[in-house]
């Protein structure tokens, strides 16, 4: 699974940091080190010129004392002079023991003769490793050799090398939470955006995202969400309009049909072939007209033009009678219904209350099977009014749950084609009580049943007002 953006951003300025403080680190090293090795190589230069100066005077010192004093910046333990022959012989030696025997080998002294100018040279390892300058005399034929060892000057790139190691980590650990600062920083205008944006629905396309101050990328980006929005908008707008206006058109033709099916069915000597077939036709054209009905309601909500009757309403005769309105339909399938609850009075459109207790009876007329019972209960819990239809259905699937109100869904396991339906009866319902600033709850369990609750204020906010 990728990691999120700001993780990444960490990442890859961790990984660029890393890489620089190691590029630069090499650097710093290789820098002392070389700083202090030609440090070292012009003390020694230094010395043998001064040992080589006082030789030539008509009476020098002892060697042991011209070393001493020539090569007094360097450390006296590691360092030696010495005047060699051209035949490798020590003719006289200073400062540490090591000088007693020849430092170079024949070759050296003939490079160094044979070339007339002053040679650096290294020799030996680990601890023993020195730093040497042959300085030839062609003259005499003889060299001054001067030696120093190199311990202090690696132990002091050592000693830089472990601190560099050492605080790497800590380094590491600042840059990576620099930079988890520095991401969340600049990644804080797309997680705006991102809240906006998902706040968003389909019923709140009018809203828009706001814009970050300036005009950088995410100003831009801003800009195009609100562009796309208002398209969005436009094209839903349309399809409501054209809806709200086919669904306006059909309903005079629908009654038409509606009345010519009756006039028809009525018609003495009806072959049974002929009953069969209008009364198939009048059952559809009776869905199609709810449908349509459904759509036009859906409309208003959407354009804002539902007008709602309030008014005292009794809630136990009210779900009495939308029972009884549906006792055919019970009888067919053998189901029994049974309405119960107290005398609860509530200020509400009763056309439209109806229609949603309609609605929840018939969904759970229909999902119960042959035999079974439907539960229509009145209850009051503060001061709301309750109204719970339950059935002994398959129930509903956990994940299909949060989807049951939404326009055009259909739980495939409980929905099916042969039971009917257009996926609009709950979203209108929820649309419904909402308007009556009340609000839906759903508990259902599979295999179980279902129970749909209608809460709904006994006096609504505006009644207090």
């Amino acid at each position: 699974m990728a990691m999120p953006l700001k993780q990444r951003l960490t990442v890859w300025y961790v990984a660029l940091f890393a890489a620089i403080v190691a590029v630069w680190g090499l650097a710093v090293v290789l820098t002392l080190s070389g700083s202090l090795r030609h440090e070292l190589d012009s003390s020694l230069v230094s010395g043998a010129t001064a040992i080589a100066t006082e030789l030539s005077q008509p009476k020098p010192r002892k060697f042991t004392k011209i070393a001493a004093d020539a090569l007094a910046a360097l450390p006296a333990e590691q360092t030696a002079a010495q005047q060699l022959s051209a035949t490798a012989t020590v003719i006289a030696h200073g400062g540490a023991e090591f000088g007693a025997s020849p430092l170079i080998d024949q070759k050296a002294i003939d490079r160094a003769l044979r070339k007339g100018s002053p040679v650096s040279l290294a020799t030996g390892s680990g601890d023993a490793r020195l730093r040497l300058l042959v300085l030839p005399q062609p003259a005499t034929q003889q060299l001054i050799v001067v030696a120093t060892g190199t311990r202090s000057v690696d132990e002091a790139v050592s000693r830089l090398s472990r601190a560099m190691w050492w605080t790497a980590p800590l380094v590491l650990l600042a840059a990576a939470l620099g930079g988890w600062f520095l991401s969340r920083r600049a990644l804080e205008p797309v997680m705006q955006l991102t809240k906006s944006a998902s706040a968003i629905g389909i019923d709140r396309l009018d809203e828009r995202v706001a814009e970050p101050p300036g005009n950088d990328e995410f100003t831009a980006l801003a800009r195009t969400l609100n562009k796309m929005l208002e398209r969005l908008q436009a094209g839903v707008d349309d399809k409501r309009r054209l809806i709200a206006d086919a669904s306006h058109e059909l309903q005079t033709p629908l009654a038409v049909m509606r009345t010519e099916l009756d006039v028809s069915l009525s018609t003495p000597n009806l072959q049974p072939e002929a009953v069969t077939v209008l009364e198939s036709a009048r059952e559809e054209t009776d869905r199609m007209t709810r449908i349509v009905r459904n759509l036009l309601t859906l409309a208003r909500f959407d354009e804002g033009t539902l007008q709602l009757l309030r008014k005292p309403i009794n809630v136990l005769a009210l779900c009495t009678d939308a029972a009884g309105s549906l006792a055919g339909l019970a009888d067919e399938r053998d189901v029994d219904v049974t309405v119960s609850g107290d005398d609860i009075v509530v200020l509400a459109d009763a056309e439209y209350i109806r229609l949603v207790v309609v609605n929840l009876l018939e969904n759970a007329i229909k999902h119960s099977g042959m035999g079974t019972s439907v539960t229509l209960a009145i209850d009051t819990a503060g001061d709301e009014a309750r109204i719970s239809v339950t059935d002994t259905g398959p129930g509903i699937p956990e994940e299909d749950q949060p989807h049951v109100f939404d326009r055009f869904y259909r739980v495939d396991r409980s929905r099916t084609k042969g039971k009917g339906g257009s996926g609009l009866g709950l979203a209108i319902t929820k649309e419904i009580v909402e308007a009556h600033d009340g609000r839906m709850e759903l508990k259902s369990r599979l295999g179980e049943g279902t129970t749909f609750r209608i809460v709904l204020p006994i006096v609504p906010p505006d009644a207090k007002r």
